[in-house]
């Protein structure tokens, strides 16, 4: 089985709240993709709860759209949470400027922190939700004020990589 790209990094060593371009494709017509890694929670330090994250995708994923997408250049074609709910991942078309990136993420984190108590959370209804019972705009929110906190951050893939000696030892 080849080895996922996010697996060939060390997770002991890895910086939250931080920004990564963990990975670069192309498609078949040379388009150039990148895959961000948008760390929220150091790793195996703590992880987001489950109404908490819910709710910040709702809102994570169009506030960075409108932070990070530029025409010609740069468009997200998705956001999603990772399993181990310490951040999530950005996918691109396009190629992304590392602080422009980590920027948008701050600008994010400080667009929901700012709502109001009463938002109503977008498509947090049984048409729209696949778990539309499970939402928290507070606990959203404390994720976002706790990235702003402490900033966002820019990490390089051969800063944290694994070597070549321990990747054959994990095996």
């Amino acid at each position: 089985m080849p080895l996922i790209d996010s697996f060939a990094v060390d997770h002991t060593i890895m910086p939250a709240p931080s920004v990564r371009r963990a990975k670069l494709m192309q498609t078949a017509h040379g388009d150039p993709v990148e895959v961000w890694d948008l760390r929220f929670i150091r790793p195996n330090h703590g992880r987001m709860g489950d109404a908490g994250i819910h709710t910040f995708e709702h809102l994570f994923a169009s506030y960075m759209r409108e932070h990070v997408n530029e025409e010609g250049v740069l468009e997200v074609v998705d956001i999603s949470p990772m399993g181990c709910k310490t951040g999530f991942y950005m996918s691109v078309i396009g190629h992304g400027d590392e602080q422009k990136v980590a920027d948008s993420m701050l600008s994010s984190m400080r667009d929901i922190a700012a709502l109001p108590a009463d938002t109503k959370v977008p498509a947090a209804n049984k048409y729209q939700c696949g778990s539309c019972d499970m939402h928290s705009l507070s606990e959203a929110q404390e994720i976002a004020r706790n990235i702003i906190s402490q900033g966002v951050s820019v990490v390089h893939n051969e800063d944290i990589a694994l070597s070549p000696k321990m990747l054959e030892q994990l095996s």
